[in-house]
């Protein structure tokens, strides 16, 4: 699936989950989310994913257990003014024991992060309020391309809010809040 999203900084959730709610929004998620992100060790920088613009994390979603593997599009988000990226994910069973297999094939963790996350969906569009720790809430809007999300920008009157491409790391680094790295 091809991903395109932003992300509104500093946003008032009330008031944004009210005029979502009114027009037909439906809760679809509530509660916390754990990352574990892998990648080859730097002794293999021709194998990083990481350096090759991809992403292997895994991920506890209140009882789900998912694996992700992501591919940045930078071409789209030059066109569209969204951060776009090839997403694949899959459920798991055992999130152990697939960090044990990865493991066993060279991967090694190298950043995990907690958030605690709502999430709602209208049509084809997903809105995700996030909260980590030391940082304001942000509102992640996921739509079909550019156009539509800043439509939706417009109609949620958050067009005077700071709008940010990119990924958690970049939030984080954003607000001066350390990156959790696994040593």
């Amino acid at each position: 699936m091809l991903e395109k999203e932003i992300k509104i900084l500093e946003i008032n959730r009330e008031e944004i989950v009210e005029k979502l709610e009114k027009l037909g929004a439906e809760k679809t998620f509530e509660g916390f989310i754990h990352d574990i992100y892998y990648d080859f060790p730097d002794d293999a920088p021709k194998n990083k994913m990481e350096a090759n613009g991809r992403m292997f994390r895994l991920r506890q979603k209140g009882e789900e257990h998912i694996y992700t593997i992501k591919n940045k599009r930078k071409e789209i988000k030059k066109q569209e003014g969204v951060v776009a990226k090839d997403e694949h994910e899959t459920a798991i069973s055992n999130i152990e024991s697939f960090a044990k297999v990865l493991e066993k094939y060279g991967m090694e963790k190298t950043r995990e992060k907690k958030k605690h996350r709502i999430s709602y969906k209208l049509e084809d569009m997903e809105f995700d309020f996030d909260v980590y720790e030391n940082i304001p809430e942000f509102l992640e809007i996921e739509g079909p391309d550019g156009d539509t999300i800043q439509s939706w920008v417009q109609k949620l009157e958050l067009q005077d809010h700071e709008q940010m491409l990119g990924g958690s790391r970049k939030i984080f680094k954003h607000y001066w809040v350390p990156y959790l790295i696994i040593d």
